[in-house]
């Protein structure tokens, strides 16, 4: 290789070294161009000033109308069943005390007749001895052989004066023929069923002309002069509400007064709320029927010391946000009433300033900004 061309090479190397080294100086010389920093706004947060008063609050809640009683009609005697004073079916009404049922009776009235006609034979046979031996006491015992009739009800037993006519009497079985006689008067009223109550036949099982015997399972019947609104209310309504109470009824449009008869003191695991029983009296202006859906409205009371906010501003059950030095905060408070839309607290310091609506990803100390 020649002189001349090494001479060259070596030239061209020197020369790359010092483009490279001019290269890295100049760009080490050059300024540094920082991208400019975006602040980002604070989220904007709805508040109000905390402000205690006083706020009147109502209860109102939708109930099902049910009957006050549910009687299944059921035979304690034998016998052919013969019609009442009402046919016996399905949905037909009848008033309280109206027969609704007769047992074919003529052979209990007979035995019952001729229990009577015995027990008088036996006082005319001790009546002579009770004159002798009782004289103080014949003439109750003569006034009391003279009242008893055979188809009425035997009367009051005499009075017995002493312990030696106690012994008489029941050696003769005065005392027990009398029990048994009015045993069979009881039972002799059974072969007749009277209502109990204004009501209907919700459903019959055995119709007239069947045999029936004790233990026969006739009709169900329900009440319908009185019936009840059962109305479920959560735990934060219950303070509201006490038995005696009364309260407006409203059915599309037309009221109704009723008296809460009783307050349940367990939880209907169901509906996860307290069952309130409310008394309506059926009227012909205002007509009521088992299964209807009523409106109740529990008369206002007045809350001492509380604020009403939006009930989605509480999460957690009773904690809410307030806004301190540009931050949130949270804060449990006391809960006096929950509505639908509103609840009524108390518990925060007056004029700190509440959040009153519902924050998406907030947090406990999360930079805000109150909006005006």
């Amino acid at each position: 290789m020649s002189r001349t061309l090494i001479i060259t090479i070596l030239g061209i190397v020197v020369l790359g070294i010092i483009s490279v080294a001019a290269m890295n100086y100049f760009a080490s010389q050059k300024e540094e161009v920082q991208a400019a920093k975006i602040e980002k706004p604070l989220p904007e947060v709805k508040t109000k000033k905390v402000v205690y008063t006083k706020a009147k609050v109502d209860v109102e809640e939708t109930g099902r109308l049910m009957s006050t009683g549910r009687v299944d009609l059921i035979t304690e005697v034998n016998g052919k069943m013969l019609s009442g004073d009402v046919p016996l079916l399905t949905g037909q009404s009848f008033k309280k005390g109206d027969v609704i049922l007769r047992i074919f009776n003529e052979e209990a009235k007979l035995a019952l007749q001729a229990a009577k006609s015995r027990f008088l034979s036996s006082i005319a046979n001790v009546l002579p001895d009770l004159k002798y031996d009782y004289p103080d006491n014949y003439n109750q015992w003569l006034s009391f052989f003279n009242a008893i009739k055979i188809n009425e009800p035997l009367p009051e037993f005499p009075e017995v004066m002493s312990e030696n006519e106690k012994i008489y009497l029941a050696s003769k079985n005065i005392l027990n023929d009398y029990f048994n006689i009015q045993s069979s008067e009881t039972t002799l009223k059974k072969y007749t069923i009277h209502a109990p109550f204004d009501g209907s036949f919700a459903s019959v099982s055995l119709e007239v002309g069947a045999i029936a015997s004790p233990g026969s399972r006739i009709a169900k019947m329900i009440r319908t002069d009185m019936l009840e609104l059962q109305v479920p209310l959560n735990m934060a309504e219950v303070p509201f509400v006490k038995k005696g109470n009364i309260v407006t009824i409203d059915y599309k449009g037309k009221t109704i007064a009723g008296k809460v008869n009783r307050v349940s003191n367990f939880i209907d695991p169901n509906s996860q709320s307290v069952l309130v029983y409310i008394d309506l009296k059926n009227t012909p202006q205002f007509p009521l029927y088992e299964g209807m859906y009523m409106k109740a409205l529990f008369a206002e009371t007045e809350l001492e010391n509380v604020m009403e906010i939006p009930r989605a501003a509480i999460f957690n059950f009773d904690e809410v946000f307030v806004v301190i030095d540009g931050k949130l905060s949270k804060r449990r408070v006391e809960i006096a009433k929950v509505d639908d839309y509103t609840a009524f607290i108390s518990g925060l310091e007056v004029d700190s300033d509440l959040v009153v609506e519902s924050l998406i990803n907030a947090s406990d100390q999360m930079p805000v900004q109150i909006a005006n």
